[in-house]
């Protein structure tokens, strides 16, 4: 099965698009798997990184780093800690991660993992929102959904090989050095790009799997079965759960939020009321 479309932006199109992914990929925020420098001090005190916080952490288990911009001093990862915008999460080969974004998007990293959260914005005068994350290796899920006040929300994820954008989605994303492997899940919709095809771009949809290499080729997406898809996430939590399998995205979010809340010492009650706190003073809030 194939679903393929073209850039509707043509020449010019891929060309910004070219031009975008080079200057994401060489920016000093996004770090390579050999790029943490081998003479980092970790510090115990966490101190804050620049701008306001655009994000939590929601819960740990093992050991996880968290870097600024920097990328010269990294921070032991406690649950409740913020995060900001440039900072680097590295789960050690016994950690693991779950985070809350201001736009309400949750992800959860597997051990060996390296993300960089580029950008997170949540506006809410304007009813916008927009996320922007560079996974370098490594696994994560990210629980995509558009808060009921918003208007307009982009979440968009970029890999060595490939560039995802989605509004409202639950997927995997499994990021090697030549290669990324998608996974979607119920009630999802992602915009694929190869980045050694970027006028291309192909959908997937509910219980999906595509895996993008760094050349050029069709790209064939396969059906998911559901005893699978309940495998890949009992993979990405921090906690054994009983209920794998959720009926709806809203759904996983709360059960896995309620179940991390307890892991970490917080009220899991309180996620599940709400999952998706609304931000606060027009831009920004990040509750406790």
């Amino acid at each position: 099965m194939q679903a393929l479309r073209k850039n509707p932006f043509g020449i010019l199109g891929s060309i910004l698009l070219l031009l975008f992914f080079t200057q994401a990929a060489s920016s000093e925020t996004v770090i390579s798997e050999n790029s943490l420098p081998a003479d980092a001090m970790i510090e115990d005190f966490f101190q804050g990184g620049s701008g306001l916080p655009v994000g939590k952490i929601q819960a740990v288990r093992g050991e996880t780093i968290v870097f600024h911009r920097e990328l010269t001093v990294g921070y032991q990862a406690r649950a409740g800690l913020p995060l900001y915008p440039g900072d680097t999460v590295s789960t050690r080969n016994n950690g693991r991660i779950l985070c809350r974004l201001i736009d309400g998007t949750i992800f959860s990293l597997v051990p060996g993992t390296t993300l960089t959260i580029l950008q997170s914005n949540y506006n809410s005068a304007r009813q916008t929102s927009v996320s922007f994350l560079a996974l370098k290796r490594g696994d994560g899920r990210f629980q995509v959904a558009t808060l009921a006040e918003i208007i307009s929300h982009e979440f968009k994820i970029q890999t060595n090989t490939t560039f995802v954008q989605t509004g409202d989605a639950d997927f995997i994303i499994k990021a090697r050095q030549d290669s990324s492997e998608i996974i979607t899940f119920e009630e999802s919709r992602l915009e694929v790009t190869n980045l050694a095809e970027p006028e291309a771009i192909f959908v997937l949809s509910d219980f999906q799997r595509a895996v993008v290499e760094d050349e050029l080729g069709p790209q064939m997406l396969e059906t998911v079965a559901q005893d699978a898809a309940e495998k890949m996430i009992a993979e990405t939590r921090l906690l054994p759960q009983s209920n794998l399998f959720a009926s709806s995205a809203e759904k996983y979010r709360a059960a896995d939020a309620a179940a991390e809340a307890l892991k970490s010492g917080s009220n899991a009650e309180d996620y599940l009321e709400n999952p998706n706190p609304k931000p606060q003073g027009g831009e920004l809030k990040i509750e406790d």
